[in-house]
C-alpha cells in the first residue's frame, strides 16, 4: 500500500504454461499449479513490470521448457495473444540454435566463467571462487553445444555480471581471444518496455507509487494461495 494515497498493489509470484489447445495459462506458483502445468510442453516463469513513463504493466514471460520441435515464433505469437498489455518475452539462456544450419541443440555442458582483475580468464575451475564478484571484471554461465549436422562447436557465453562496465565489443574482444565459434548473449540487469524504451519496475516495498509519484509502497500484510 502507498503510505501517502492508499494504492495497493498485490505482488504474487506466478507461472505460466501453454495446454494443448494453445491457451495461455497464468497462475500464482504452488504445488498444486505446479502438479498442473507438469506435462506442459511450454513452460515458464511470469512477473509483471511497470512502467512508470506509459503508466502501465508490462507482463514478462521467461520460457524455461520448450520441445525442440516447436517453433519459436509461434511461442512468440500465443503469448502475444494472451492479453492487451505490453509484454516482455525471454527465451532461457540455455535455448540455442546452430549458427549455421539454424537447428536447435541441447547444452552438452555448462560452467561458470569469470575474466578476473588481473587479467586472467577462468572457466570451470575447482580452485577459482566464482561467488566473489569483486574478484572479476566480468563473469557469468558457459554452455558448450555441438551440432552433429554441421560438424560444429558452439561456445555460448551469458554474462551476467560486468563490475568492469566494460561495453559489449570489448567483452567480445576478450572472449574472442579465449575461444571461436563464438556467440555471447549479455543478460542486462534490467528490462526495457517495449513502447517506449525506458527501464521498468517490478514494485515491492519501497517503490514509487505508480499512483500519486510521491509515496512510497509498504508492505501492510500476506496473503495465503491454495
Amino acid at each position: 500500500m502507498c503510505n501517502t494515497c492508499g494504492y495497493t498493489y498485490t505482488s504474487v509470484d506466478e507461472i505460466f504454461w501453454i495446454n494443448d489447445a494453445g491457451h495461455v495459462i497464468v497462475k500464482p506458483l504452488v504445488k498444486s499449479t505446479s502438479a498442473e502445468s507438469s506435462d506442459a510442453v511450454i513452460k515458464g516463469f511470469f512477473t509483471r513490470y511497470y512502467c512508470y513513463e506509459c503508466q502501465k504493466f508490462i507482463n514478462k514471460f521467461i520460457i524455461y521448457k520448450k520441445a525442440a520441435d516447436i517453433d519459436e515464433g509461434r511461442i512468440i505469437q500465443l503469448i502475444e495473444q494472451y492479453d492487451d498489455n505490453p509484454k516482455i518475452i525471454q527465451f532461457d539462456d540455455e535455448f540455442q540454435r546452430c549458427l549455421e544450419c539454424g537447428s536447435e541443440l541441447p547444452s552438452k555442458a555448462s560452467y561458470s566463467f569469470a575474466f578476473d582483475i588481473g587479467g586472467e580468464f577462468h572457466i570451470g575451475e575447482d580452485d577459482y571462487d566464482f561467488s566473489k564478484g569483486e574478484k572479476f571484471k566480468f563473469a557469468g554461465v558457459y554452455h558448450g553445444y555441438y551440432c552433429s549436422n554441421c560438424k560444429k562447436q558452439i561456445n555460448k557465453f551469458v554474462v551476467t555480471e560486468n563490475n568492469a562496465e566494460f561495453s559489449d565489443s570489448q567483452i567480445r574482444e576478450i572472449l574472442e581471444q579465449h575461444t571461436n565459434d563464438l556467440t555471447i548473449f549479455i543478460r542486462r540487469d534490467f528490462d526495457i518496455c517495449p513502447d517506449c524504451g525506458k527501464e521498468v519496475y517490478y514494485l515491492n516495498r519501497n517503490s514509487t507509487c505508480p499512483k500519486c509519484r510521491r509515496g512510497r509502497l509498504t508492505i501492510v500484510g500476506h496473503i495465503t494461495v491454495n
